[in-house]
């Protein structure tokens, strides 16, 4: 029994520990220039709208590429959610497809789909196209900050697009 009490205390000990050390998880001694937050800001825009492009291209053309890698996307929006959670920065997301804030990704999203609905063929390139600007604009940013967390979110969803631009590419090569 007493053993049983001991591993008891020791587990409530660990746990304790281990809860205490991950309750500070916002980066508030860390101070991030303004360039900083705009880019995540930017980020998290440019995710919903590859995430709002594939859906609509996914629909139109019914190509499983745009199902799988928007399932994705949704994902990257969530991690730069997460990233500016954690760097307490406040941001509102339009939640109909399409609506962007920032201006210029107003007119690409436009432009993308516009583009997307000529052809299956269009549409992929269009694929191509967000993931290489995507691509661009995680190099930026990592290029832009020192903070080692925004770093790996922003690695993560480089290798992701990565990986996105190779599947546009396969699907490209059978047109």
């Amino acid at each position: 029994m007493k053993t049983l009490n001991i591993i008891g205390l020791l587990f409530l000990l660990l746990f304790s520990s281990i809860s205490s050390s991950c309750q500070n998880t916002n980066n508030t001694d860390l101070t991030l220039s303004q360039q900083e937050k705009n880019e995540m800001l930017f980020m998290l825009e440019e995710e919903k709208l590859a995430f709002d492009v594939y859906n609509f291209l996914n629909e139109k053309w019914n190509l499983r590429v745009f199902e799988n890698i928007s399932q994705s996307e949704e994902r990257h929006m969530n991690a730069m959610k997460g990233l500016l959670q954690y760097n307490n920065i406040a941001f509102t997301l339009n939640k109909e497809r399409g609506v962007f804030k920032n201006s210029e990704l107003q007119k690409l999203y436009d432009e993308l789909i516009s583009k997307g609905q000529k052809s299956k063929l269009d549409a992929l390139e269009v694929g191509k196209l967000i993931e290489e600007k995507d691509i661009e604009d995680l190099q930026l940013a990592i290029k832009n900050t020192n903070d080692e967390y925004s770093i790996n979110v922003y690695t993560n969803l480089l290798n992701a697009s990565f990986n996105h631009l190779n599947a546009f590419n396969r699907n490209i090569s059978k047109y």
